[in-house]
């Protein structure tokens, strides 16, 4: 592992164990899941890129239990938490340098990567399982509205053998929820993916690092974050 990689590694093992957690079987997908070929594939009808300002817990739940992050933004600023409320909880901050801090030992590290827009955007993408940033071409059924919630179907994406369906805020005009669903043993929901406790106020206190945090070298902070799980 690269030093460089520091700040993603818990994003990628989080998301590798939600993919495992939830698909524990190798079986191949059920035919109704997978659309025909000459199905029409479009960009999702609706938009689900990140707002400029905005704070929000992603819930990970799978039938192992739920991984909680927290994303906080506020134009060029943001924080990726990983282990949201957890006592191993880790913070990726990038404002006016990048961190990644340790909430545990109150100790934090800089680190030089080139993190900017795109990073930041892959990074949510793979927190919300592609639910904001990801524009896979794929068939989109609207299912319908009701108490403001628009449903939409979705399958035949590239490489993923699997159901979806999303759920669209439309007060927000955002998706909020999507749930995965496979054809192993049946049609069974897989995963689901939850944004909560959304909100547009950030406060700048959000990108400094507390006071009482102790700076380290970036490797004494790599080997106290990553070698325990590696």
């Amino acid at each position: 592992m690269q030093l460089s990689n520091i700040t993603k590694y818990f994003i990628v093992t989080a998301a590798c164990m939600l993919l495992l957690q939830a698909c524990g079987s190798s079986k191949p997908a059920n035919e109704n899941i997978v659309p025909p070929q000459d199905a029409v594939r479009t960009e999702p009808p609706f938009q689900n890129a990140e707002p400029e300002n905005y704070q929000a817990e992603v819930w990970q739940i799978t039938p192992s239990g739920t991984e909680k992050y927290l994303i906080t933004r506020k134009g060029d600023k943001w924080r990726v938490d990983n282990a949201y409320g957890d006592p191993t909880q880790t913070v990726t901050l990038h404002s006016d340098k990048d961190y990644v801090l340790s909430m545990a030992t109150k100790t934090y590290a800089e680190y030089t990567t080139g993190h900017g827009y795109d990073d930041r955007a892959s990074t949510v993408e793979g927190v919300t399982d592609g639910l904001w940033n990801r524009r896979d071409n794929a068939v989109y059924e609207k299912i319908g509205t009701e108490n403001g919630k628009t449903k939409y179907r979705v399958t035949g994406a590239p490489g993923k053998p699997v159901e979806s369906i999303i759920t669209i805020d439309d007060a927000l005009g955002l998706p909020m929820v999507k749930e995965v669903y496979t054809s192993d043993n049946g049609r069974t929901l897989a995963r689901t993916i939850k944004i909560a406790e959304y909100k547009t106020t950030v406060d700048d206190k959000e990108f400094t690092v507390p006071k009482d945090f102790k700076k380290v070298p970036l490797e004494e902070m790599r080997k106290g974050l990553v070698a325990p799980n590696q």
